[in-house]
């Protein structure tokens, strides 16, 4: 490893900088938060030369100000962030312009105001703190100098968790000298170990003022400036932060939200702990949960308040938000604070009792939810007036929303709720249909037996629906008979109409997530008629709209119906970037991620992780059952025999026949043919015998193979593996791959590279074969899936 001297290995990307600036004689700034070496840097790059070092935390300096040299001389100015007289920063900005002096700058934060003329007149070359973290060959040419080694995995552990900090690093060295192993153990008595480091070596350095605002602010993990002034009491929080960063490279800001380091804000609790009383403390987390509160922020509203010991401050935010339907509330990640009240707490309020039934739902304890029903209708027939009126309330919500109680019976229930509630003037609480998927069939609950007399239902029914649901029944009724006439296959004109009419109703006062349901099936259509471009632009622009009506609620959901998009295009870029924000269904199985789940399956069959789409979807399987869903039991089916297949089951068949005959039963022909190719050898497997599966219909079968053909053949790239990388083919391959792109026949490319079109041929072959695809509009779009043109 270059510049190592005494077991230092100097960062290759600061000295690059430093041997630039050196030949073309330019002043070097360099900064970085402590611990990243940039004293030792400049001691070793400067060893064997003579050179003046300055520290503005050793002021006055001596030899000041500096003679006239007889030759260009380096001067080191170190820790410039703690300088902060005038006088010196002029005589500083002199030297700048000196041909006898060789300027290097150090700080802990970057370019200070007082500096930046200069830079722009003279050109500085400045070494960002990223410029100074170690990566894994550093790092391993590091422990090697004391003699450790480090396995692959244990040298990437290090790069993350020390962020590539020398000082870190050096610490570890010294640990697994002394017998201890790379590890989330040692990562945290190191980490510990700085925090210690910081609080008894750089705190007591810093302004008063400015140490006691961040040691009330640290009680959060990040801050506004609202929020800093709520918490602080202080009106100069601008003033202070401008001042934190100038002090050190510790303080990073996003939009209007500051962060500090995580390390720091360790050191900073620790030192709070010992400064301030515990009642100080909690002061400082009262204060933040109120604003977090006042925001709407309930997750870190609770947690301030339960940090401050307000109890009854926890109580008012669970009551306030089980008033808001599972999609739009924080039900499920509420969870821990809900089941750790008292139940004689639960059985004061009727909207606790009706969030405690909803919440056991949601957790498939079925049984609980219904005890905790039962218990608020005894409340009900106990109570007088106001308690009892919202008492009904709850109980009629808790009658439509419950998922487990799937939806047979809803339209009595439905009936009935006008004569009980509204005509007395009460509302029910809000209702989500689609909980924020892009479906009202297969959304708050699934209505697959609504589908065969969708008609007669939107007619008869649809007023009263919209009236129930207030502001969430705008745009329903025509979103939901478009989406069941798209899901049987009806009139293309008739469904476009339908949704786009529904999307219009919903920006007249109406819910976004009613609008996303609409924008979903008009996303299915358009890859149905072989536009997946035009289907991403619709998601794309609704995406935009979303956020600026602050709708953020349906975002994981965009994102997960544009990785389905990604999956029929091939894109596995794409895919293996949705994964990464996927919710872990090994860490805690949420119903409410269900759409995101079933994506999730798709990608695993897509990479071919067959065990693990298997070991999801029999979880999704257990929901299905547990809240009546058909829906999602029969893509459960159709995505099992998929894998089953795959894996040379013998038994996809039992798989698949089931859901074949539930969605023959119900009409619908897209829930299959949108599987394409994935599900088409297998339905080709069943036409082989020359007639038609039992319990099918003979028409819906024929048109079911013939669509599913379509959409295997216009995506061939669809749930299939594809293994290939830019390794596996030589540049002349590669080459004709974009010819081909290019729309050149095998004669033109042969001409056009000077080479026979025999040659020509044998590559394109090959190329099909690594891709694992038969024709060339397979191959193009497995090649632009895999970044290859």
């Amino acid at each position: 490893m270059e510049s190592q001297q005494e077991g230092y290995v100097m960062p290759p990307a600061a000295l690059q900088k430093l041997r630039a600036a050196r030949n073309a004689a330019q002043t070097v700034y360099i900064y970085g938060a402590t611990g990243f070496g940039k004293t030792e840097l400049l001691r070793h790059y400067l060893h064997k030369r003579h050179y003046t070092y300055l520290s503005c935390a050793q002021l006055p300096w001596a030899n000041w100000p500096l003679p006239k040299q007889s030759r260009r001389h380096p001067v080191v100015l170190d820790d410039l962030h703690l300088l902060h007289d005038e006088r010196l920063q002029r005589q500083i900005l002199e030297l700048c312009t000196r041909p006898d002096i060789w300027l290097l700058l150090s700080s802990r934060s970057p370019l200070p105001n007082w500096l930046l003329s200069s830079y722009v007149n003279h050109g500085f070359i400045i070494i960002t703190e990223d410029n100074l973290r170690l990566g894994k060959a550093e790092i391993n040419a590091l422990l090697a100098a004391s003699g450790l080694s480090c396995t692959d995995e244990e040298l990437q552990f290090l790069a993350e968790t020390s962020q590539g900090n020398a000082y870190a690093l050096r610490h570890t060295a010294l640990c697994m000298q002394n017998g201890r192993r790379v590890g989330t153990d040692l990562y945290l008595e190191l980490e510990s170990a700085f925090a210690e480091y910081l609080e008894n070596n750089v705190l007591n350095r810093w302004d008063p003022d400015l140490l006691d605002f961040l040691l009330q602010v640290c009680v959060v993990d990040e801050f506004s400036l609202e929020l800093a002034e709520l918490i602080s009491g202080n009106s100069h929080v601008l003033a202070l932060l401008e001042k934190a960063a100038a002090t050190g490279n510790f303080l990073s800001r996003e939009g209007s939200v500051y962060r500090l380091r995580y390390v720091l804000l360790k050191a900073l609790r620790r030192q709070a702990e010992k400064r301030f009383g515990p009642q100080q403390q909690k002061d400082c987390a009262y204060r933040a949960g109120l604003y977090y509160a006042m925001n709407g922020q309930i997750l870190l509203a609770l947690k301030m308040f339960e940090q401050s010991g307000k109890r009854e401050r926890i109580k008012e935010l669970l009551i306030r938000n089980a008033r808001l339907n599972p999609g739009n509330g924080h039900y499920w990640e509420l969870r821990h604070y809900y089941l750790s009240l008292e139940e004689a707490e639960i059985a004061e309020s009727p909207v606790l009792m009706s969030a405690m039934s909803m919440l056991h739902s949601l957790m498939l304890n079925p049984q609980t939810s219904e005890l905790w029903y039962n218990r608020l209708k005894k409340f009900t027939a106990r109570q007088e007036s106001g308690a009892k009126r919202e008492a009904q309330v709850q109980l009629a919500y808790l009658d439509i929303a419950l998922p487990h109680r799937g939806s047979r019976g809803m339209v009595g229930i439905m009936k009935a709720i006008p004569s009980l509630l509204l005509d007395k003037g009460l509302q029910l609480p809000e209702f989500s249909v689609t909980s924020n998927l892009p479906s009202t069939m297969n959304g708050g609950k699934d209505f697959c037996h609504w589908s065969p007399y969708d008609r007669q239902l939107a007619a008869g029914i649809g007023g009263l629906v919209e009236r129930i649901l207030g502001r969430g029944g705008k745009g329903l009724v025509k979103a939901a008979l478009g989406e069941s006439l798209y899901e049987k296959g009806e009139d293309t004109y008739k469904v476009l109409s339908l949704l786009s009419r529904a999307q219009l109703e919903t920006e007249n006062g109406g819910l976004p997530e009613i609008a996303f349901a609409a924008v979903g099936v008009r996303v299915r259509l358009m890859l149905l008629a072989d536009d997946a471009e035009a289907a991403r632009d619709i998601l794309a622009a609704f995406a935009t709209a979303v956020q600026e009506q602050k709708a953020t609620q349906l975002l994981p959901n965009i994102r997960a119906l544009q990785c389905r998009l990604a999956l029929y295009t091939g894109n596995t870029a794409s895919v293996a970037s949705w994964l990464q924000e996927a919710p872990n269904e090994d860490k805690e199985f949420c119903v409410l991620e269900r759409y995101r789940y079933l994506t999730k399956v798709r990608c695993y069959l897509a990479r071919g992780e067959h065990l693990r789409a298997l070991a999801l979807l029999e979880k999704l399987r257990y929901y299905a059952e547990i809240c009546k869903r058909p829906y999602v039991n029969m893509e459960c089916g159709l995505l099992t025999a998929i894998v089953k297949q795959r894996l040379g089951q013998e038994d996809w068949q039992t798989e698949l026949l089931p859901a074949l005959q539930q969605a023959c039963g119900f009409g619908f022909i897209r829930l299959i043919s949108e599987e394409g190719a994935a599900i088409y050898p297998l339905l080709q497997q069943l036409a082989a015998k020359k007639q038609t599966p039992p319990q099918l219909e003979a028409a819906w079968w024929q048109r079911l193979l013939q669509e599913t053909e379509t959409m295997a053949r216009r995506y061939p790239l669809y749930l299939q593996r594809q293994a290939a990388s830019t390794q596996d083919f030589c540049a002349q391959a590669l080459q004709i791959l974009r010819l081909q792109a290019d729309g050149l026949s095998v004669k033109q490319i042969a001409e056009q590279l000077e080479i026979k079109p025999n040659t020509v041929k044998y590559h394109i072959k090959e190329n099909y074969r690594k891709l694992g695809v038969s024709d060339k509009t397979g191959a193009l779009l497995a090649a632009r899936g895999l970044g290859l043109i």
